[in-house]
């Protein structure tokens, strides 16, 4: 494989893609990163769908899918092109197929793009254990040839682009019999249908590498990138985390998984899926975008890639101890607040962190971080290391309190951290005989040479990254320069807006976490401490599959296939099993890629017909056709009976 897959992993330079134009709205090239979503109305509805397109267009949606799963819908897609057309929408219209081939050539007349997915396009899952010779696959890439060309050739008679969209949940089992169910696999399936498109000279192609894994996505778009690289393809990226789920745990989801690779510069459009109204997902896809239409591009900085971007390895490292809490290698990533202001906040600091120390579920603040700038909140700290005992501690002398930390050493009794930015190595050393158990965070500039003497060092650190530094760009650089340490790493954070930080401490935290990189997070809020602040800093560890401490739900965004009411379903379960830490549960409103899913979720809630429901464990069905009235508890049953119910 091609050793690089963006132009460099330390500094933004968007990947130049080829311009593929969906009706009037160009991808790719030098055009901005597009938004994107789907209607969730019964497409036969043709009334009910063009209101959700108008909407979605006065959103601020650039191009707007509709599933197109019969011959009846293909049908009704004309009706309703006719209708937006009289209405004067102006916005690009792309039918989602999946399974029908005839369908697509019925439906391609009336769109500006056509989405196939590989893994059934001309197959259906079976889950078959089949062993192919290369001979029997050759054969297999003719029969798919077969039944694909005829799409591709009206595709470019008609100027129609083309979305070759690999799922994670439904690749087909010949690729999963050659590759496994691997981005691997994901990237060979697309690759499949794109050269089968090149044959035709077709190349009006979008690409997506979707997943409900941001860790899995992201490497698979990295992989992809890297291969065409090598074979001189150049097709612009559809970015998005399928299933992510919804409210503040989708956000974060997608947000992890599209901002990864919008800052490596890849990616020309973008939907975020959300298990809510359509419309709701614009203005965090605005958001996302935007940050990345508006970015400069930075000169490239040449240094050897700071990690495998294809597979996820934690970073080693030789562990430290805060206490009796290991930081480092084989441990968990850990949690820690950091507040400012103690003298004007200290009753509400306190009252915050007593609220999140021994929670329940297991989400609490275990390290405070106080930012000390005045004499007499000294006092204080002594006061909260009395009332959380069980709650690590770690200070940092700022304002008037600056380098001061020789002169009031006493106060550092019973704290675990102490947090330098410009003191010498020769102060540490002092603190360090004195206080033999406290941990020195030094945070470092990603631009500035290490101090000399830091390789010798005798007492134990940790390094975190300079304020005012880019998170991803900023913690990479340093940790390229410093690896030899091999000690832990404390991704930090500032934020101050609550939607703001989620989505910036998502992309940049999470980001280092899915590769492998850092061993403790941190959130600097300097504004109200809200309950969120916690949840954001769990959800991202949850997404970045580090630390799980609650249930996972898959839950697709739903669309004219969903056959129930996806978001009071998934709210109503939720409701139900939201306890069951460890436990995935796939909520689908169809069976396209609900079986497929299924592979990554514990059980699985799928939506069969009519009032109907299929229940699944792993990727097999266990319960068929289940009337949706007793489906619930059905589920809870089919949980306890495999073990992993627990009362809430």
């Amino acid at each position: 494989m091609h050793d690089k897959y963006n132009h460099s992993p330390f500094s933004y330079q968007r990947m130049t893609t080829r311009e593929v134009m969906v009706g009037g709205v160009g991808v790719g090239g030098k055009n901005p990163i597009r938004i994107q979503s789907m209607t969730t109305s019964d497409t036969q509805d043709v009334e009910a769908t063009v209101a959700q397109v108008l909407e979605l267009e006065r959103a601020g949606c650039e191009i707007v899918r509709i599933t197109v799963p019969s011959l009846a819908d293909a049908k009704a897609m004309q009706e309703i092109r006719q209708k937006l057309i009289s209405l004067r929408s102006k916005v690009p219209l792309v039918a989602d197929i999946h399974f029908t081939p005839r369908v697509a050539m019925q439906v391609v007349e009336w769109v500006d793009k056509v989405r196939i997915n590989p893994g059934n396009f001309a197959d259906k899952k079976k889950f078959a254990v089949l062993e192919y010779s290369d001979e029997e696959y050759a054969l297999e890439l003719e029969r798919i040839a077969e039944s694909f060309l005829p799409l591709v050739k009206r595709c470019k008679e008609l100027g129609v682009a083309m979305r070759i969209g690999t799922n994670h949940g439904s690749l087909s089992d010949r690729i999963m019999n050659r590759y496994g169910d691997t981005p691997l696999g994901m990237c060979e399936s697309a690759l499949e249908f794109i050269k089968i498109a090149e044959s035709e000279s077709y190349q009006d192609i979008i690409v997506s590498m979707k997943s409900s894994n941001p860790q899995v996505m992201v490497q698979t778009y990295r992989m992809l990138s890297a291969k065409f690289l090598q074979l001189g393809m150049n097709y612009p990226f559809h970015l998005g985390v399928t299933e992510a789920g919804y409210g503040r745990e989708g956000r974060i989801k997608s947000s992890v998984g599209i901002g990864s690779l919008l800052e490596d510069g890849l990616g020309d459009t973008i939907r975020v899926s959300l298990t809510e109204d359509a419309v709701k997902e614009i203005p965090v896809a605005r958001w996302i975008a935007e940050k990345y239409n508006h970015k400069r591009t930075e000169a490239k900085i040449e240094s050897e890639e700071f990690c495998n971007p294809y597979e996820y390895r934690r970073f080693a490292n030789e562990p430290v101890f805060l206490s009796q809490t290991k930081l480092g290698e084989g441990a968990l990533v850990r949690v820690e607040l950091g507040v400012s202001k103690l003298a004007e906040r200290y009753t509400d600091v306190l009252r915050f962190a007593k609220a999140h120390s021994q929670r329940s579920d297991n989400r609490n603040i275990e390290s405070l971080h106080l930012q000390l700038t005045r004499k007499e909140e000294l006092t204080l700290v002594q006061k909260i290391r009395q009332e959380l005992p069980e709650v690590l501690l770690s200070l940092e002398f700022t304002g008037e309190l600056s380098n001061c930390e020789i002169e009031y050493s006493e106060h550092l009794v019973g704290i675990e951290k102490l947090v330098l930015r410009q003191s010498s190595l020769e102060t540490i050393e002092k603190l360090s005989q004195v206080h033999r158990n406290l941990v020195f965070e030094l945070c470092l500039s990603s631009e500035a040479e290490l101090p000399a003497g830091l390789k010798d060092a005798s007492y134990p650190i940790l390094l975190s990254l300079a304020s005012g530094e880019e998170i991803l760009k900023g913690y990479r650089k340093l940790l390229s320069k410093t690896k030899d340490l091999q000690v832990p790493y404390l991704l930090a954070a500032q934020v101050d807006d609550l939607e703001i930080g989620l989505y910036e401490s998502s992309i940049g935290i999470g980001g280092l976490l899915i590769d492998g990189f850092g061993d403790m997070v941190r959130l600097q809020i300097d504004t109200l401490l809200e309950e969120e602040w916690v949840e954001i800093i769990y959800d991202i560890l949850q997404a970045s599959r580090l630390r799980t401490t609650k249930t996972e739900f898959i839950s697709c965004p739903s669309c004219g296939r969903t056959l129930f009411d996806l978001q009071d379903t998934t709210s109503r379960i939720k409701s139900k099993t939201g306890h069951l830490k460890g436990v995935k549960i796939a909520v689908m409103g169809c069976i396209v890629n609900g079986p497929g899913e299924m592979a990554d979720a514990d059980f699985g809630y799928v939506g069969a017909g009519p009032g109907k429901i299929h229940l699944y464990k792993g990727k097999e069905i266990v319960k068929k056709s289940i009337p949706s009235a007793v489906a619930d508890e059905e589920l809870i049953s089919l949980i306890r009976d495999n073990g992993m119910w627990i009362d809430p």
